[in-house]
């Protein structure tokens, strides 16, 4: 089994130890688009991947119960700008997450009444930021951001404004997503997890207190690994209204369920 593994700091409690659980399997640590890309090439059998790009495979299965969410702030996925929101019309895309690219255009079209031009961008933000009027910024570095521009928006918060739903970033997925041993594999391995979260955030950070603190209360306060309904109508949601963006259907996303 090769498994796609996101080496951000709020996948720590999904993954830690999972040889443990799994010791024939293959881990193979890669951002979140890239490791769709792995699992589109048929380079790995199951994946912690962005929810944009499992609804544009059918033929992906998800793993239940769990994945990367959050209910208001999640303080890793930001959109910045030097410009005040209502006079953002380009958003330079961050390339290691479609979901929040997907996420921030349809948020952005919903508070003003025109389109955003989308442009594909590099990996240092500061270069996004120049070649159009906002970007994203995610995972660690977003967490850990200094010297932010004059307008940071956490798209977790956003999200909640305008829907009161929770939203979901990423999920375990692929061809092999079904299979009964890895599906109890990933279960265990957050089991045993949940409650040690200071050692992780002491294995994320080993030599900064400071760093080490925010860690540990990010993934205790912003982080959600544990997906039910609400979380299953906020993915519904963002479906429903990035479909144009996605492009899949309205309802074409059926086939992805948390739960």
């Amino acid at each position: 089994m090769r498994i796609g593994v996101v080496g951000y700091h709020n996948s720590l409690p999904l993954h830690h130890g999972l040889k443990d659980q799994l010791p024939e399997a293959e881990l193979v640590y890669e951002n979140p688009s890239r490791v769709a890309e792995m699992l589109n090439a048929e380079e790995l059998d199951v994946g912690l991947v962005p929810v944009a790009s499992v609804a544009t495979h059918p033929d992906w299965g998800v793993v239940p119960g769990l994945g990367i969410a959050c209910r208001g702030a999640v303080r890793s996925v930001l959109l910045l700008s030097d410009k005040p929101q209502t006079e953002i019309h380009t958003l330079v895309t961050d390339p290691a997450s479609k979901t929040s690219n997907v996420l921030a255009k349809i948020w952005l079209e919903a508070q003003q009444p025109f389109s955003i031009e989308v442009k594909s961008g590099s990996r240092q933000w500061r270069d996004r930021l120049k070649a159009g009027d906002a970007t994203l910024l995610i995972g660690d570095e977003a967490l850990f951001l200094e010297d932010p521009p004059a307008t940071v928006i956490d798209l977790g918060q956003a999200w909640w404004d305008w829907t009161a739903l929770p939203f979901v970033f990423a999920v375990w997925a692929g061809p092999k997503a079904s299979d009964e041993a890895l599906i109890q594999g990933l279960h265990r391995v957050y089991e045993k997890n949940q409650d040690k979260l200071s050692e992780l955030a002491h294995l994320a950070e080993p030599k900064d207190a400071t760093r080490r603190e925010k860690v540990e209360t990010y993934l205790a306060q912003s982080i959600r690994y544990q997906l039910g309904e609400s979380e299953e109508a906020g993915l519904r949601c963002y479906f429903e209204r990035g479909h144009h963006v996605l492009d899949v259907t309205p309802r074409g996303a059926h086939h992805v369920s948390v739960i």
